[in-house]
């Protein structure tokens, strides 16, 4: 049962690193990314001026309720998870959490801290640690670019109270040499009021004014007296339950996600890093134009892969299946990263709409290792049939499950195809009736891309880059355009308007009119003008003006029709 509790500053921070310490599920410390926010100063002025700094929430654990043993049994009733320590001296070299060895720590009764480490981890600097951050300009490769500062106070600046903006002055300073004090500047060493006895006895031995001893009396009382740090603690030992607590409230800003939590059982179960293996694994596969393939679905692909149950639980991450995932860690980066190459080929860097796609690639591949072009082929129609129709927009979990069985049950991505078309639980094919619809997706609709890749089946995606380019410019579409419709205005994105064009040719044609760049193009060769209106779905004889627009129209719509329902097997013509 949780209760609230109230403690001076001074006694929780001489606990931090002692008996109170952060889980993994913490993100890392982000108050010193942005050194001009000064939002390490404003927390210690908000504090002096008797602002409220927000609530905290604690768990109360006892030091033998943690797992230490990796081999436990799969039933221990011990909680699994990392602890680390708070940061007391920050470098923006090494700004990382210290892992904790649980056995080492002195303490019986702890307190891992759920919500508040952004400000804990702030007063501990400014009170215990220093801050060391690289030199305006200064280059990375300088030792000399980097500064190790503490924070000092200026006594003799009274603020005006009634304007919350006129803040006292804390300030960073050089470690190695105190701020000079002069008429107008009295720096004093702000953690050392933590241990400061009589505050007369040091104003008479310093001559501070009355002011000035006043000031430090109230940063005394601030920080020593006054219990300030209000906070919730939890004291159940229920893993479940905490982990609800802590997604419900913010750290630092930003609401946390479940996988956030999950990282944490992971990180106590693996033998090396992960967390950091996970955080470069994730920047590699995005910098490859996956940035939809974040951590939430790498952890999913890794129960898909290892044939665990991929939902979201925390019985999911079992120690026997986080065993499978890092026996399995190599191959299954491996095969992720085919499995982007594979996507990358059939032209879809940047363009995925769902990381399950790529997840489902990935499985097929990690179970196959020797697929054939045949099988490549299959994945290509699943890959595009499941961006056409946003297969996985809605019950997810649902439809993973039943693809994941159907790869389970099938050595060849046909089979795969033919039982996913077949199923009466979540069956992925495409009717004439959807052909309709689709002559009516526009541009930016994640469709477009495999529709027009359908209607271009010879271009070399792997080799080259292709565009989707407006075949009637886009920026001609308005009423400065007397020789078009106003009807026609709102239709510059549909896809009878749309194409594939190789990059360079693109970047070429610009906003110029088809007719225009045709003839400029091919040199007003009239074959290769009537090859490419051809293979384009324009008739060949027809003359791209605006006058024919609605003439384009029509007779393209007709044509795309016709060839959509050739390309997916329908006897039904076009009307």
């Amino acid at each position: 049962m949780g209760q609230f509790k109230d403690e001076s500053i001074k006694k929780v921070i001489e606990e931090l690193n002692q008996s109170c310490f952060l889980p993994d599920i913490q993100r890392e410390y982000v108050w010193l990314n942005k050194e001009r926010e000064k939002k390490i100063e404003q927390l210690f002025d908000s504090i002096l001026r008797g602002y409220p700094i927000g609530s905290f929430l604690f768990w109360k654990l006892k030091r033998n309720d943690i797992e230490t043993n990796k081999d436990a049994k799969e039933d221990s009733e011990k909680l699994n998870f990392q602890l680390y320590k708070f940061i007391e001296n920050y470098d923006e070299r090494k700004p990382h959490n210290e892992k904790v060895n649980i056995e080492q720590i002195n303490a019986d009764d702890l307190s891992i801290v759920l919500d508040g480490q952004q400000r804990l981890t702030s007063l501990y600097i400014g009170l215990k640690g220093t801050r060391t951050l690289k030199k305006p300009k200064a280059w990375w490769d300088n030792p000399n670019a980097f500064e190790e500062k503490q924070l000092y106070l200026n006594l003799r600046y009274q603020p005006n109270e009634e304007n919350p903006d006129d803040n006292f002055e804390f300030e960073f300073y050089n470690k190695s040499s105190s701020p000079k004090c002069d008429v107008n500047n009295y720096w004093f060493k702000v953690g050392e009021i933590l241990n400061l006895g009589s505050i007369v006895s040091f104003a008479r031995e310093n001559n501070l004014s009355d002011n000035e001893a006043e000031i430090l009396e109230k940063l005394k009382d601030a920080f020593c007296t006054k219990s300030l740090i209000s906070y919730f603690e939890e004291t159940e030992k229920n893993l479940d339950k905490v982990l609800k607590i802590f997604i419900r409230v913010n750290s630092g800003g930003t609401q946390l996600s479940y996988s956030d939590l999950l990282m944490s059982i992971l990180t106590a179960n693996f033998s090396t890093d992960i967390r950091d293996l996970m955080n470069k694994f994730v920047d590699s596969i995005q910098d490859q134009g996956f940035g939809i393939m974040n951590r939430d679905q790498i952890l999913k692909t890794c129960l898909l892969l290892t044939d665990s149950n991929h939902i979201f639980q925390l019985k999911n991450f079992s120690k026997s299946n986080i065993n499978k995932i890092e026996t399995n860690w190599e191959k299954i980066t491996e095969t992720i990263f085919k499995a982007v190459k594979i996507l990358q080929e059939f032209g879809y860097r940047d363009r995925l709409s769902s990381a399950y796609i790529l997840s489902v690639v990935a499985h097929f591949v990690f179970r196959n290792n020797n697929y054939s072009q045949t099988d490549k082929d299959e994945m290509l129609k699943f890959v595009r049939n499941a961006q056409i129709t946003s297969y996985f927009t809605t019950s997810l979990d649902g439809k993973l499950e039943v693809v994941a069985k159907t790869l389970r049950d099938s050595s060849r991505f046909e089979e795969i195809n033919t039982k996913l078309s077949n199923s009466k639980i979540q069956p992925l094919k495409i009717s004439n009736d959807f052909i309709d619809r689709m002559l009516d997706f526009q541009y930016g609709n994640p469709a477009i891309l495999p529709i027009l890749q359908l209607l271009y089946p010879n271009l070399d995606y792997k080799n080259s880059t292709f565009h989707i380019d407006h075949i009637y410019p886009k920026s001609r579409f308005n009423d400065k355009n007397i020789e078009l419709q106003n009807v026609y205005f709102e239709e510059a994105n549909s896809l009878y308007n749309l194409q594939l064009l190789q990059g360079d040719e693109n970047l070429d044609k610009k906003a110029k009119d088809p007719e225009v760049w045709l003839r400029e193009h091919f040199h007003d060769n009239e074959e290769n003008i009537k090859s490419n209106k051809e293979r384009n779905y324009i008739k060949p004889d027809f003359i791209l003006e605006w006058k024919h627009f609605a003439e384009f129209k029509q007779d393209r719509t007709n044509l795309i029709k016709k060839e959509l329902f050739n390309v997916f097997g329908f006897d039904k013509e076009s009307e």
